[in-house]
């Protein structure tokens, strides 16, 4: 695990800033029937501004209106400053980007690391989360490959997992509210990158082997009665076998998954679905030529308890479910300063029972 921190002053943009976060509000609703967008009516929680953004690596893509680093990297520091997130997960991301984006956003903190075995390779893209440092404090966090060997950096390829072609990986962090000594200040953000098409023999199933494998780390967590978000380039629509796995489906006998599944039983939300029923046509891909906004992809999902026998499970669990405050895909700006738009959501977390 490689963590960073930035001691520099820090850049003021022109984007107006969401307001500060982690604020306590009421909010308290019962297993059974529970609405993850209602109104919160007693209680406290948690307020957090999560954000997830694929930066497009250093490279550049003409065809697609993508200029080279040097000439996007202070907009992508701009859009970043303008949504202000206590939590946000990059994909894509250089060990050296996260350096240098640090250096420019001194607030935060990072974990990340290459998905090689050498975790210093400077050109490697990361899965890096940055935190807040004047909103959380870090408890834990580590990394996990999707492969047959998860626990071994750098292992990929076997056809179990659909061939890889280079590893992918999951970052994930345990945070702890400033001033919070109790499990009710604690918050797990996971975040990850699914294979994109053409850098498997089977796509598909990788996507599909590394949801299951997602879930089953995520119902390991030590602490599972604490909540959890997953944020990432999942290269996934929204209908899609294993985005629909995420949000707690599971194969039946007919259906079009791929073989059922004895996994743990999980259920997340979208949180942008959860604001916008039925989706229309929003994507969160950006293409500068032809002014596409390409498929929906990017993702903040949060956990929401399952009642069972006058219980919630959440692997188990905490029984109140978050609340969705808040959801967009941020536009940015007439340009793109990378092939994808990032997701941001506020999230109202319980403070537990």
């Amino acid at each position: 695990m490689q963590s960073w921190r930035a001691t520099h002053e820090p850049l003021m943009w022109g984007l107006a800033s969401r307001a500060p976060l982690l604020l306590s509000v009421g909010l308290a609703a019962a297993c059974e029937g529970s609405d993850i967008s209602g109104d919160p009516v007693a209680g406290e929680a948690d307020i957090v501004d999560i954000m997830t953004y694929n930066i497009f690596h250093d490279g550049e893509s003409p065809d697609r209106g993508i200029e080279a680093w040097p000439e996007r990297r202070d907009a992508i520091v701009e859009i970043i400053r303008g949504q202000w997130p206590d939590v946000l997960g990059l994909q894509e991301a250089e060990v050296w980007q996260v350096d240098w984006l640090l250096d420019r956003l001194p607030e935060y903190a990072a974990v990340a690391r290459g998905p090689y075995e050498d975790p210093d390779v400077a050109e490697a893209e990361t899965v890096a989360i940055l935190y807040r440092e004047g909103r959380f404090h870090l408890e834990e966090s580590g990394h996990f490959w999707y492969s047959d060997s998860p626990d071994s950096p750098g292992s990929y390829g076997s056809a179990e997992f659909g061939g890889m072609s280079r590893p992918r990986m999951a970052t994930w962090v345990r945070l702890r509210r400033e001033g919070s000594t109790s499990a009710a200040g604690a918050l797990y953000v996971f975040n990850t990158h699914f294979v994109p098409d053409g850098t498997a023999d089977d796509p598909d199933l990788a996507r599909s082997r590394s949801a299951e494998l997602l879930v089953r780390r995520i119902a390991e967590r030590a602490h599972a009665n604490e909540p959890f978000a997953v944020i990432g380039d999942l290269n996934l629509t929204p209908d899609e076998w294993p985005l629909r796995y995420l949000l707690g489906n599971r194969c039946e006998s007919g259906s079009d998954c791929p073989e059922p599944s004895s996994g743990p039983q999980l259920r997340m939300t979208d949180a942008w679905a959860a604001l916008n029923p039925g989706g229309g046509d929003a994507g969160t891909r950006c293409n500068g030529i032809t002014g596409s906004d390409g498929p929906r992809v990017d993702y903040v999902l949060v956990y929401h308890p399952t009642p069972v026998a006058g219980s919630c499970d959440l692997g188990p669990g905490p029984c109140e479910p978050p609340e969705v405050l808040d959801a967009d895909i941020v536009a940015s700006g007439s340009g793109c300063p990378s092939d994808h738009r990032p997701v941001v959501a506020t999230i109202a977390f319980p403070r537990g029972r």
